[in-house]
């Protein structure tokens, strides 16, 4: 993960979201990778508009910054 989430150059819709290929851009990972998160349940969850899966920058960052977890927290 990224230790200067913030300095990241993503490409962000006017309400706050980013596609899945801008979300991997902050966690330093490939679109792939979220991908297989999201088949894991874990990430940031995912925003369906018109079948592209979109993802809140705002979550990203927390998550890439270690303010909420990637993975859910064991029971």
């Amino acid at each position: 993960m990224l230790n200067d989430a913030e300095h990241v150059k993503v490409r962000v819709l006017p309400d706050g979201r980013v596609s899945r290929r801008e979300a991997a851009k902050i966690f330093g990972r490939s679109a792939k990778t979220l991908a297989e998160w999201k088949m894991k349940g874990w990430g940031p969850r995912p925003i369906i508009v018109g079948g592209r899966i979109f993802h809140d920058l705002t979550e990203c960052l927390e998550m890439a910054r270690g303010e909420k977890p990637i993975a859910p927290l064991a029971a």
